[in-house]
């Protein structure tokens, strides 16, 4: 897709952003609303924040990374305070439990994981 942008006149700058748009950045640095700076005012520990971030570089979706496995449950129940029941509920999500909005979920997916598409979202 880069060349075909390259042939319709695109900038290289403005090629590197729609392809971090469709593919993502594979990191938390400077997402919006979910980022090594909100997470560790929710109680995240460097060790914590290196373990996500480790499992983002080949995630499909972030909230498939925010989970028992990737940080623990100790540290979900001990430090962030999940209730033991949720940790089995296929429908719990830890990122709204910590007080994210959807759209803030939905924004830092984006920024990690990407669109999955070219085309631009239309208000």
């Amino acid at each position: 897709m880069p060349d075909a942008l390259r042939a319709l006149g695109y900038r290289e700058s403005e090629i590197a952003e729609i392809e971090a748009y469709a593919v993502g950045h594979g990191s938390m640095k400077q997402a919006p609303a979910i980022n090594p700076g909100s997470l560790r005012a929710k109680g995240f520990t460097d060790e914590k924040i290196d373990a996500v971030e480790k499992g983002l570089k080949s995630a499909f979706d972030i909230k498939f990374v925010f989970n028992r496995w990737t940080l623990g449950e100790d540290f979900l129940t001990g430090t962030l305070k999940v209730p033991a029941e949720k940790l089995n509920d296929p429908s719990f999500d830890l990122l709204q439990f910590l007080g994210f909005s959807k759209a803030d979920i939905e924004a830092a997916n984006i920024h990690i994981c990407g669109a999955m598409t070219w085309k631009a979202r239309r208000s």
